[in-house]
């Protein structure tokens, strides 16, 4: 029989609860009624209650406190929070801290409380008869990972996994690993709890924390035959998961799901078909990937990319910003139409970067955030072209111009005043025989009078942004960063 304790300060409250249904005669068996927070800790660690029901505001202990008492004390009670506030920061707050239902006691009937009990009954049933805790202590862990994986099933075990939702924290860095370790720890069990609730307290569902920021779902959806209704219960799933997170968490989350194709699916193809889902968050923006609505992604890459990366440095040394930007085009759009890992755009990223002689940068999340990024591998030289005199007497007057004035208003037409052409036929010319454009070289006379200026000098930063001809402080930053791959603070500390 399950064991249900009640906590609220008010009398009649307490009353009303307590005969609010013939508890016995469905199953459960009330082991006692607190009257405040304190008094429920008690009486909880004495019935050990499957069920804790309590109110929100009591006197000397309330609620909010009792639920974050419990956790820390690893009590595994279910806790269903009452309340006469429909205030979103109660509900907040009992959701962080793993509080399993939310419900407001003038809407509090017999049939809807027997209806939550049910669901809460279920899912404390089939750990009781597994042994398996729903966010998963580290043996369990170990043995889904298993699964996932290829590893061999326990015979004992009567979860058949035959879907797989890969789900990722996108802020994770910002809103949870500056967290303390204590309090990361509750973040995971109540992202868990976040996760049940999103599948209705199914007991046909693991949640699993694979590494920081992503987790896995599984599902057991044998007793669903319908392939339109496994997906269906799949989007209903995933869509729940999404806005709850965003809710009760203040996290946003993405996912990938597997295809849903067979109930026949090992674990290891379903986890594939997930994470090859997810992949595509490096691709679209938006929060849920469905597997049956995707291709499966590349998992080489393209022969045109492994030749610009072998090639960069003679594209340097020949200073062929022409090449360097058209092939630049062509492999971002080659790796979007077939779909490349991320992982493997990112490595090729650094790779490609390593053979450049490129410092380290920060490697984007997208792709879209790589346009640009070849930049780089025109700006990162002190000296981007060979002497003046190799070139047309216009080009070089212009390129004096340039190493002389960028500090200041340097501009196409104050250049093109200067050696007496037309602006857009000095452009034209320009790139035609440096291979590279005007406000390119410009940006780099500029940069590299930043970087000398952040290693020689302690001056703000700002104050360096000015003196280099840069009069937007936020557009410096971020064209330093995106040319250099570090921001203008850090690559001061590299250098001294």
């Amino acid at each position: 029989m399950i064991k249900v304790l009640l906590a609220d300060d008010d009398f009649l409250v307490r009353t009303f609860l307590s005969r609010i249904t013939d508890w016995e005669k469905h199953g459960y068996k009330l082991v006692g009624a607190a009257q405040d927070g304190e008094e429920a800790l008690r009486m909880a660690k004495e019935y050990e209650p499957d069920i804790i029901i309590t109110d929100i505001s009591m006197p000397v202990m309330d609620g909010i406190e009792l639920i974050r008492r419990l956790k820390e004390e690893g009590n595994a009670a279910v806790t269903i929070v009452l309340s006469c506030h429909d205030d979103f920061d109660y509900v907040k707050e009992a959701m962080k801290l793993g509080a399993n239902e939310y419900v407001l006691k003038n809407l509090l009937t017999e049939n809807k409380l027997l209806t939550l009990l049910e669901e809460v009954k279920k899912s404390i049933i089939s750990t009781h008869k597994s042994g398996l805790q729903f966010d998963a202590p580290e043996e369990e862990r170990d043995y889904y990972m298993g699964l996932l994986q290829g590893g061999e099933r326990r015979p004992a075990d009567a979860f058949f996994t035959t879907a797989v939702l890969a789900v990722h924290i996108i802020n994770y860095d910002t809103h949870v690993a500056v967290m303390p370790m204590e309090q990361q720890k509750r973040f995971h069990s109540s992202f868990a709890q976040i996760c049940r609730e999103a599948c209705q307290n199914s007991s046909a569902v693991r949640c699993v924390h694979i590494r920081q920021g992503d987790y896995v779902l599984l599902l057991d959806l044998t007793e669903i035959a319908s392939l339109y209704e496994r997906r269906q219960k799949i989007q209903q799933y995933a869509s729940a998961a999404v806005r709850y997170a965003e809710r009760y968490l203040a996290v946003s989350i993405c996912i990938g799901t597997s295809r849903a194709e067979s109930v026949r699916n090992t674990e290891e193809i379903c986890w594939q078909e997930a994470n090859d889902a997810l992949n595509e968050r490096f691709y679209t923006r938006q929060a849920v990937f469905y597997g049956w609505q995707l291709e499966p992604c590349g998992r080489e890459i393209p022969q045109a990319a492994r030749l610009f990366c072998e090639q960069i440095p003679d594209y340097i040394d020949r200073r062929d910003g022409g090449t360097i930007r058209r092939m630049w085009e062509e492999i971002l759009e080659e790796f979007r139409a077939q779909h490349t890992e991320a992982r493997l755009v990112q490595e090729w990223l650094r790779q490609t970067d390593r053979q450049a002689g490129i410092s380290q940068r920060m490697i984007p999340d997208r792709l879209e955030d790589f346009r640009g990024m070849e930049a780089a591998y025109l700006t990162f030289r002190e000296e981007m072209l060979p002497q003046t005199d190799t070139y047309s007497s216009a080009v070089s007057q212009t390129i004096r111009y340039l190493q002389e004035q960028h500090t200041g208003d340097a501009s196409l037409v104050l250049a093109a005043e200067q050696v007496h052409l037309n602006p857009a036929y000095l452009s034209h010319i320009f790139s035609k025989e440096t291979g590279i454009t005007f406000s390119e070289y410009l940006l780099s006379c500029r940069l590299n009078t930043a970087k000398d200026l952040l290693v020689r000098t302690d001056d703000r930063v700002k104050d360096v942004a000015v003196q280099s001809g840069f009069n937007d402080y936020r557009n410096f930053c971020k064209t330093f960063k995106k040319a250099v791959g570090l921001t203008p603070q850090n690559y001061r500390r590299q250098c001294r």
